[in-house]
């Protein structure tokens, strides 16, 4: 495998750590064969819960933007449209998944807490914690 890669400004540690794991060099044979049946899996999933999925797995307890979730997505996973991204997070947001802060230009998310969750229920999430419950409408 031949790799180039440029970094702009600083050079922190976790830059480096993020594009070596990225590269794969952190990967070990069993990895190799998990790696496998994740995509096989995945295929039963609509593309909203494969962000959401991508959401909680990468991002679950920290603030991010449309483009920190593209890139990673690009990253980990496959090509994805900016405006996707934007589209499924903002639906998201409209189903309790996420919150969200920032003006339209500074948008930022990050994942609702659970004690807000446990407040407010949430009918069409794809990953509903066992205690949310819906309410019937009459």
């Amino acid at each position: 495998m031949r790799s180039t890669h440029e970094f702009e400004g600083a050079i922190h540690r976790e830059k480096i750590i993020d594009f070596l794991d990225a590269a794969g060099v952190f990967i070990e044979a069993s990895d190799d064969l998990q790696e496998d049946s994740i995509p096989k899996s995945m295929n039963s999933h609509t593309l909203r819960d494969k962000l959401e999925i991508f959401v909680r797995e990468e991002f679950p307890d920290s603030w991010f933007s449309s483009n920190d979730i593209k890139d990673q997505y690009e990253i980990i996973v496959d090509d994805i449209k900016l405006s996707t991204v934007s589209t499924y997070l903002s639906r998201m947001y409209q189903d309790g998944v996420l919150e969200r802060r920032g003006n339209r230009n500074q948008r930022q998310y990050r994942l609702v807490t659970e004690e807000v969750t446990s407040q407010i229920k949430y009918p069409s999430t794809a990953f509903k914690a066992s205690s949310w419950k819906v309410e019937s409408r009459r």
